[in-house]
């Protein structure tokens, strides 16, 4: 087995790997390095056997920490293998580690799109891989916890799969008005608008213009994402982006305006990402995010209840594991990591105020 990093000319086998895997994951193709570049350092990598077939790809961010000399090496949705064979994951897991001591990272974070209850738990415990503290509700950076819909059939059998009551949901804003602009640049500011707007009503982190500038003129070459935006009576209501890539599309970002509240614009608009979706022969949607607590009394239980409506199926991934690489640093990390989110949440509070 050969572990190297890939030449150029190899995106679109590196890309066809991916796709075809039943762990890929648009976070570890080609393209969405690219999008990472403005913050992190993408190195892409793959495994092949002695007939020169992949056996097994990563794409790794490396992204440098301030004052320390050191750097963090994040493995998104990734690595891309056969789960199933253990001697191929030790090597694929030892080079990658091997490859984030080079890059003088404190740890090595992977996050496999596998599900839950795999014995990939067992493996990365023998070789010092451990869950990380403080992922949140979500689970971590990606989503631990998500519901996907399956595609298959005609689009018809898809919305003859919904409930009585979502498919009134769906047809009522059209109904009273709501238009949807796809894929129209000059639809990103109000995009952004939304979700801004969004952010600061619910006490999120939005993303600077200039990312979601970048992630979809990056995108938009490789048609792989769908900018989606509801306009009533011209004023922008809700807006999203939706990727692709292969067999799976994800609710990547979705908001909404307030003061629509019966108006039942994001269910509409997420019928419209399904067809999208559709239409381009993929299986599996993911909507990419729920918390991991289901009690009505959670106060992110509208979410799940919301993105369940739709009827897809409860998963839980495996999850991110860290594999510490320098024990002080790691150890500091882990712990002032936790501090400065509270200062941040608090800080913002008070701007609120």
């Amino acid at each position: 087995m050969r572990w190297r990093q890939i030449e150029a000319g190899e995106k679109d086998r590196f890309d066809q790997f991916i796709a075809s895997s039943d762990a890929g994951d648009i976070l570890q193709s080609f393209a969405w390095g690219e999008v990472k570049e403005l913050d992190w350092q993408p190195i892409r990598c793959l495994a092949e056997d002695d007939s020169g077939e992949i056996r097994a790809a990563a794409t790794v961010l490396v992204r440098r920490l301030p004052f320390v000399g050191r750097t963090v090496a994040y493995v998104p949705r990734g690595p891309v293998l056969d789960y199933s064979d253990t001697d191929l994951l030790v090597f694929v897991l030892r080079s990658l580690a091997r490859l984030a001591r080079e890059k003088k990272a404190i740890f090595l974070k992977i996050d496999p799109g596998v599900p839950d209850g795999s014995p990939l738990a067992k493996t990365l415990t023998s070789l010092g891989f451990s869950r990380p503290s403080g992922v949140g509700d979500f689970g971590g950076l990606q989503p631990r916890y998500t519901f996907i819909l399956d595609l298959s059939g005609s689009i018809t059998d898809v919305y003859t799969r919904f409930s009585p009551k979502l498919r009134y949901k769906i047809n009522y804003a059209h109904k009273k008005g709501l238009i949807f602009r796809a894929n129209e640049e000059t639809s990103l500011a109000d995009f952004y608008s939304v979700l801004t707007k969004s952010g600061e009503r619910n006490r999120l982190l939005t993303r600077s213009p200039v990312y979601f500038q970048h992630l979809y003129e990056t995108l938009k070459k490789e048609d792989r994402v769908l900018l989606l935006t509801g306009y009533l009576s011209g004023e922008p209501v809700v807006a999203s982006l939706t990727l692709a890539f292969g067999q799976k599309a994800w609710a990547a970002y979705g908001a909404q305006a307030g003061g629509y509240p019966n108006l039942y614009a994001y269910q509409s608009m997420n019928w419209e990402r399904l067809c999208w979706a559709h239409g381009r022969g993929v299986r599996w949607f993911d909507l990419n995010g729920v918390p991991g607590q289901a009690a009505e009394s959670h106060p992110l239980h509208g979410i799940y209840h919301f993105k369940k409506s739709f009827g897809g199926q409860f998963t839980t991934f495996t999850g991110e594991w860290n594999l510490p690489l320098s024990r002080p640093f790691y150890q500091l990390f882990e712990t002032a990591l936790p501090r400065y989110k509270q200062a941040l949440r608090f800080c913002r509070s008070l701007v609120r105020k």
